[in-house]
C-alpha cells in the first residue's frame, strides 16, 4: 500500500494586510508528483480572508494547466515523435514526386520540415483536449478543492512575530534574531516543512552566505557591523529581512526539538 506524505500550506498576514502562502508548488517539475502522493492540508494563524484563498486556488489552479502539459509531453513524446517523424517521410517523398526543380532535396527537406511540425503541433493540441488531459486535470482540481485550512498556534505565533519584525528598524530586528528564544512547536514536521519553504524562496547559497556573515559580526559584538549589512541587504532586495528575521527563529526551534 502506498504511503502518503503529509504536506502543510502555511497562510501569514504580513503588516499591511496582504497575504504570504508558503507551499512547495513553487515549480512544474514537482507539481504533480506532490499533489498525486500527498495529504495535502493548510494552516494559518489569523482567518484568511475569503478572497486570498480563491485567489491563491486560481493560481494553483493556472498551475494545474502547466503540471499537466508537462505530464502529457512525457507520457506522449515517443508517439509524437514517430507521428511527425512518419509526417515528414511522407511530405519529403511526395514532394519529390511533384515538385521538379534545378535544386533537388532543398525545397523537399524544408517542406517534410513544415509537415512535420504541423503534425507535431496538432498532436499537442489535440492531446491537451484528450479525455486523458481532463480525467487528470479533474484529478488535481478535486485534490486543490479538498485543501482544507485550519487554524495552528505555531502559525499564529509566527505571524505574530513577521508582523512585529516588520515595524522593527534594522538593529532592533538584529537583536530579535540573535536573541535565544524560540516558537513552541507541536508538529515538528509543518516547522520544518514551514523552514524549507523559506529556505528555497531565499536561495540556500545567499541565505547561508548571509546568516553567517551577520552571525559572525554579532558574536564579535561587531554590531555595526551586523547592522550595517543588514542594512545592503534591505537597499539590495535580496532579502525579505523581517521574513529572513523570522526564518532565523523557526530554525533556531527546529534545532531545539531535533
Amino acid at each position: 500500500m502506498e504511503t502518503k506524505t503529509k504536506v502543510t500550506i502555511f497562510h501569514l498576514y504580513r503588516k499591511d494586510g496582504s497575504a504570504l502562502f508558503l507551499h512547495p508548488f513553487e515549480n512544474l517539475d514537482s507539481f504533480m508528483d506532490i499533489t498525486g502522493t500527498s495529504d495535502i492540508a493548510g494552516k494559518y494563524g489569523r482567518d484568511p480572508r475569503v478572497e486570498s484563498l480563491t485567489l491563491f486556488r486560481n493560481d494553483l489552479y493556472r498551475m494545474i494547466e502547466g503540471a499537466v502539459k508537462g505530464w502529457l509531453s512525457e507520457q506522449k513524446f515517443i508517439s509524437r515523435f514517430l507521428l511527425s517523424a512518419v509526417a515528414f517521410l511522407v511530405v519529403y517523398f511526395a514532394s519529390t514526386l511533384l515538385i521538379r526543380d534545378p535544386i533537388p532535396v532543398i525545397d523537399e527537406i524544408l517542406l517534410g520540415l513544415a509537415g512535420s511540425g504541423l503534425t507535431f503541433f496538432y498532436l499537442v493540441k489535440k492531446d491537451q483536449n484528450s479525455s486523458l488531459a481532463l480525467k487528470k486535470r479533474v484529478e488535481l482540481r478535486t485534490k486543490i478543492d479538498r485543501i482544507l485550512f485550519e487554524e495552528d498556534p505555531f502559525v499564529k505565533e509566527v505571524e505574530d512575530f513577521l508582523i512585529r519584525n516588520e515595524e522593527l528598524p534594522a538593529e532592533k530586528l538584529l537583536d530579535s534574531m540573535m536573541v535565544e528564544e524560540s516558537f513552541s512547536i507541536d508538529d515538528k514536521d509543518d516547522a520544518r516543512q514551514l523552514l524549507s519553504y523559506l529556505e528555497k524562496r531565499f536561495g540556500s547559497r545567499e541565505l547561508k552566505k548571509q546568516s553567517k556573515l551577520i552571525s559572525m559580526a554579532y558574536a564579535s559584538q561587531n554590531t555595526g557591523k551586523a547592522v550595517k549589512a543588514l542594512n545592503h541587504l534591505a537597499e539590495s532586495k535580496k532579502i525579505d529581512l523581517s521574513l529572513f528575521a523570522t526564518y532565523t527563529r523557526i530554525k533556531r526551534s527546529c534545532e531545539k526539538v531535533s
